[in-house]
């Protein structure tokens, strides 16, 4: 069976590709005391001893770490400046279209994943919780979510799901795999498995787009 490119699951650096992921940010002079409030949430109490950078070094690693970890892995604890691409509040909700926490919202999704991940693979892997999820928003929202799973002997995995949900477009899976560097269960189960552009089952529940 040959194996998927690496192309499948990578942020596509791409500016001009539609697909294309970089953050972007409001500049600390012009956020507002809400602003403020909601990085303070997710970066932390700024420690005076923490090491300032500029808004363009924020930028930089940003979204040097955007594309090391595919969008799964970013220290938020660095930025001062508050940007499109952030982490999700677990036991809240991210948008006011869902009527549900985004732990159900997001576990909800990542069992359709790897339901889907088990039929592509004949595998028999549980969902068991969501661990994290970031968010890029930008005419819509893509999401990066990470989460355990348990194969039939009890051992638990970690895997990441990106899922896009783009203005006046149905939520669509774009892929599940197993996170990079565990031990595999057998050589083909850190393939990417890739879904049709529509998937209809989220079609008909999550119906999510954009909010102010």
């Amino acid at each position: 069976m040959a194996s998927s490119s690496r192309t499948d699951y990578e942020i596509i650096s791409d500016p001009f590709n539609p697909e294309c992921v970089v953050a972007c940010f409001k500049r600390i002079q012009e956020q507002t005391e809400k602003d403020k409030f909601l990085l303070e949430r997710i970066r932390g109490k700024e420690d005076n001893a923490s090491r300032k950078y500029t808004d363009q070094e924020e930028y930089d690693l940003i979204n040097k770490q955007i594309r090391k970890s595919q969008g799964f892995d970013v220290d938020f604890s660095k930025f001062r400046c508050l940007f499109d691409f952030y982490p999700s509040f677990l036991d809240e909700c991210h948008s006011t279209l869902i009527k549900e926490t985004d732990r159900q919202f997001f576990g909800r999704l990542s069992q359709e994943s790897i339901a889907d991940y088990n039929i592509r693979e004949g595998t028999s892997f549980e969902f068991v919780e969501v661990e994290k999820a970031n968010l890029y928003r930008n005419k819509g929202y893509m999401y990066f979510i990470t989460f355990l799973a348990k194969d039939p002997c009890d051992q638990t995995k970690v895997f990441q799901a990106k899922v896009c949900n783009v203005l006046c477009r149905e939520i669509e899976h774009s892929f599940c795999r197993l996170k990079p560097g565990q031990d595999e269960c057998d050589e083909d189960s850190n393939r990417v498995v890739k879904k049709p552009r529509y998937n209809t089952r989220s079609n008909k529940r999550a119906g999510v787009t954009n909010v102010s």
